[in-house]
């Protein structure tokens, strides 16, 4: 049987910090490298200072590391404005490039697929960094429609892609990313629970977000909604936000200090992987206040630890719960404040959407995410 070499983008797995896209790029290498596959894996790894981690993974016969000293600034740079250098410049020749990063590099030959996540930087570019969406915002009009395949992790991502940059239907797969349920689970240890609660000065019960802290996710907004249920509710339990810090977190901060909620509301900065869980499952409920997701992974994390969840009206965050949450319009903190409020009195809702919760996220895996992404490579390679 021939072997093809697939080409991946895998520098978003790199330290200090994973995000959503580095762990979906993680969970997916994982998983489709424990899958038989007639495929060698090239991974593009890039960082100025990070050395590369000791995943066993990587250390598969299947795979070949690339692993570059470039600054990344300088090289989407590069490949923006120059095409240069091609991506088989840094990887050796492969027979399809996937790039789970979104930026797209410059490629001589190949089928070349990306993933997109969502289009939020086509609808406000404004609340996007430079290299990041507003990045995108330039780029993928340009040169997403010459892609042989797109995977988006929604069918909402897919009615933007198809309504906003015009890809034709046949060039899109919807495949969903999953939850990794032996590291989110329903914690019954009450030793392990009270070392994260004191590692972190967390109070035993709290309301719960986690997100990196940026505009898009319409933390300042919970910060209002927050403010107004304190009007409507007596002494509420207060409000953890878990994540690193990324483009104009101060706004956040400073919205903590407008609404004099310093004394309400806590920052744990990003927390190691294998504390994650833990506060999940101490949280009362937990809440996904954004502006616009192409997935909703944390949704999922917190379903499968057990936790109640109430999440924005937008159509990636209600496919992907299911009707196993509360939703709320983001941009009614009012109405964020009142579903909240019930939220936090009515322990029968809780139950009954933790029951409903438990039942979605036991539908996602990332073993599936993997078998259909190399269905996706199959298709491509084959044909």
């Amino acid at each position: 049987m021939k072997t093809f070499r697939i080409g991946i983008d895998a520098s978003c797995i790199l330290p200090p910090t994973k995000t959503g896209i580095g762990y979906y790029t993680y969970n997916l290498l994982q998983e489709m490298l424990s899958l038989e596959s007639p495929f060698e894996f090239v991974l593009f790894l890039n960082s100025l200072r990070h050395p590369i981690p000791d995943l066993p993974f990587l250390k598969n016969p299947r795979v070949r590391v690339r692993h570059h000293r470039i600054p990344g600034p300088i090289l989407v740079k590069a490949w923006r404005y120059l095409r240069f250098p091609p991506i088989e410049f840094l990887t050796g020749f492969v027979h399809t490039f996937h790039s789970t990063t979104g930026y797209l590099p410059p490629q001589i030959h190949g089928r070349r697929i990306a993933t997109v996540y969502d289009l939020f930087f086509m609808q406000h570019p404004e609340l996007c960094e430079k290299l990041g969406g507003q990045y995108f915002a330039r780029v993928f009009p340009r040169l997403l429609p010459k892609y042989n395949q797109i995977i988006c992790p929604s069918n909402a991502t897919k009615r933007d892609l198809i309504e906003l940059l015009k890809i034709p239907e046949e060039k899109i797969s919807v495949i969903y990313g999953g939850v990794d349920q032996r590291r989110f689970h329903i914690v019954t240890d009450h030793s392990l629970l009270e070392m994260v609660r004191k590692e972190y000065c967390l109070p035993s019960h709290y309301l719960l977000a986690v997100s990196t802290l940026e505009p898009r996710k319409n933390l300042d907004g919970l910060l209002i909604a927050y403010r107004h249920l304190k009007d409507i509710l007596f002494n509420p339990p207060k409000m953890v936000l878990v994540g690193g810090e990324g483009w104009e977190t101060e706004r956040i901060k400073a919205a903590v200090r407008q609404h004099k909620l310093s004394s309400d509301v806590l920052f744990t900065g990003y927390v190691p992987e294998e504390h994650l869980p833990l506060i999940y499952n101490s949280a009362l409920f937990f809440i996904c206040p954004s502006l616009h997701e192409g997935f909703g992974l944390p949704v999922l994390e917190a379903m499968s630890c057990g936790v109640a969840c109430l999440i924005s009206n937008i159509p990636a965050l209600m496919e992907v719960a299911n009707e196993a949450a509360v939703s709320m319009d983001p941009y009614n903190y009012y109405e964020m404040a009142e579903r909240m409020k019930d939220m936090i009195t009515s322990h029968r809702l809780r139950e009954e959407l933790q029951q409903k919760g438990l039942a979605n996220a036991a539908k996602f895996s990332w073993r599936l995410t993997a078998q259909k992404t190399l269905r996706v490579y199959e298709r491509l390679l084959g044909g």
